[in-house]
């Protein structure tokens, strides 16, 4: 009897404790989530102020190529290093499972798309605006740093789309729906960067 009782007991405990550890996981994933929003969105707004300098840059008719060569540079090799540092906090979105998302959770999916949208969107058009507006020998000079900025694109933006694919998985609704939306939108200028004929950057390899 005393055997049966501690066993009941025993199996009790066990129950409570693995209520909790759910709990855990649910929350971590949901940590993992805010995390990686939070960073994109923060590395939106900063990309966004080293594309403006850029394009000053373009169309500053007083700066020769000794003066603007370092200037594009370094504002090219920032956002790069910016672009980036979203790696970290979007790999874990893929290595670490996708919760399952009541619908007030899943709207944080589309605002990461949009703003690596955003991110890949700006970077496009920078680079058009490099490759059209500027001297041959300006171009030539900072094509590595240029083609740098491109190829971080991808491997932020693809964690970032598995995941809002498995996040939506076979939820339907309006929310759903533009998830579906934003990725193909990410898709198309990812393949507007990276095709191998007619991407931005087979232009400037």
């Amino acid at each position: 009897m005393r055997f049966t009782n501690f066993a009941l007991a025993a199996f009790s405990m066990g129950s409570a404790l693995a209520v909790p550890t759910t709990h855990q996981a649910h929350a971590r994933q949901l940590q993992i989530l805010g995390t990686a929003t939070a960073t994109v969105g923060s590395v939106k707004t900063t990309v966004e102020a080293e594309l403006a300098t850029i394009a000053k840059l373009v169309v500053n008719v007083n700066l020769n190529a000794t003066t603007l060569v370092p200037q594009l540079e370094h504002a090219l090799l920032n956002i790069a290093s910016d672009i980036t540092g979203i790696v970290g906090s979007v790999l874990p979105l893929v290595t670490e499972g996708v919760p399952t998302l009541v619908e007030d959770e899943l709207k944080a999916v589309p605002e990461l798309l949009n703003n690596v949208l955003t991110i890949a969107n700006d970077v496009e058009a920078t680079a058009q605006q490099l490759v059209n507006g500027l001297a041959g020998d300006v171009l030539k000079a900072v094509k590595p740093e240029l083609q740098l900025v491109l190829a971080t694109i991808q491997p932020i933006a693809k964690p970032i789309v598995t995941f809002a694919l498995s996040a939506v998985g076979t939820v339907a609704g309006p929310v759903a729906e533009e998830v579906n939306g934003l990725v193909g939108d990410v898709e198309k200028v990812l393949g507007g960067l990276l095709a191998p004929l007619g991407g931005v950057l087979s232009i400037v390899l």
